[in-house]
């Protein structure tokens, strides 16, 4: 390989990832958003969940769902930085971030205050808030728990 086509590869990849990022934030459309360990997908799913809170009536409206406690705290803690005015500006994704959330807080002013009203939970707990409020559809007379 020259160092002309290793260049040429890479301005490639760097357009198609760019590309990816913008459709992953149209949000008239779903995605499945795949990507390796560090590429970026808590920044682009905060990013597409201030948007969607941006552009709703209600923000309970707008669901988040990840599979670890561990995604879900990270996704939640990066939004609400975010909606407090938290990101640091060093990068255009930052700037993105920041100006998203400024577009959500302008949308829902009191949201920060209220943050309760962000529904950014595991699958686990979204099936369980499901199941405690269908208690006779999911044949379930007891208090419900998401047990590990």
């Amino acid at each position: 390989m020259t160092t002309d086509s290793i260049a040429s590869n890479r301005t490639d990849m760097a357009c198609a990832d760019t590309a990816a990022r913008e459709q992953a934030l149209d949000v008239t459309r779903s995605v499945i958003l795949q990507a390796p360990a560090g590429s970026g997908k808590t920044t682009v799913l905060s990013q597409r969940y201030l948007k969607l809170l941006a552009n709703c009536a209600e923000p309970e409206s707008v669901l988040a769902i990840t599979f670890t406690r561990k995604a879900a705290g990270e996704l939640r803690a990066r939004v609400l930085r975010a909606l407090k005015g938290g990101t640091e500006r060093k990068t255009p994704a930052d700037e993105l971030t920041a100006a998203l959330a400024a577009a959500a807080t302008r949308r829902h002013p009191g949201l920060i205050e209220s943050a309760s009203r962000l529904k950014i939970m595991t699958i686990d707990s979204w099936n369980m808030s499901l199941a405690s409020r269908l208690p006779i559809t999911s044949r379930s007379n007891v208090s419900l728990r998401v047990v590990d």
